[in-house]
């Protein structure tokens, strides 16, 4: 039987290159709420990718309300079936209050390399209507390829609005969401 012979719900076999343990894909999101920052609120700095940009809101968190390194977190450990960001990092524990959420990718990086994996590749997108991502967006891909010891050419980060929609449209929250690619490490 050839494809053209085949029923319409029949499965098409394409020829994978790489056994499918080689490859993992992980995809993460997140998303905060935004509020006047210090000093005239009490919100947090507004940091993505763990740089700071200067705005006059900040994220309601629990940790540094980094939306992107949380996006970034959940992306590697998904990508190997492990726990979530929430889970490793309860917003219940007094512990984690303020903490720089670089720790967080730190720490899914180390089990991302315990399984046996390294990242190869990440995609992020960064939704908020203020303030423009596009004057820091290569000190994000900067610091994101420091993190997870990655060439920058291999991490893209885009900015988008949400064009007046919803929440984020109307500058009251920021979101992110972010696609990493892992492969097998070598002698792993």
């Amino acid at each position: 039987m050839t494809q053209e012979d085949a029923p319409a719900h029949a499965p098409i076999r394409a020829h994978n290159p790489l056994p499918a343990q080689d490859l993992r894909i992980g995809h993460g999101y997140d998303l905060h709420r935004l509020e006047p920052a210090p000093p005239a609120g009490k919100g947090r700095p507004l940091i993505v990718g763990g740089i700071r940009l200067e705005f006059d809101r900040g994220p309601v968190a629990h940790s540094d309300g980094d939306v992107l390194l949380h996006a970034v977190t959940d992306a590697l450990l998904g990508a190997i079936a492990g726990p979530d960001i929430g889970q490793l990092f309860p917003d219940t524990d007094p512990a984690h209050a303020g903490e720089d959420s670089s720790r967080y990718v730190a720490e899914a990086l180390r089990l991302v390399h315990e399984a046996g994996y390294a990242p190869v590749s990440l995609d992020a997108t960064v939704v908020l209507e203020r303030p423009r991502l596009g004057p820091s967006k290569q000190a994000v891909r900067e610091n994101l390829a420091r993190l997870l010891a990655m060439p920058v050419d291999r991490v893209n980060v885009k900015g988008k609005t949400h064009e007046g929609v919803d929440a984020v449209g109307e500058g009251r929250a920021i979101e992110a969401h972010c696609v990493v690619l892992l492969a097998r490490a070598s002698g792993a």
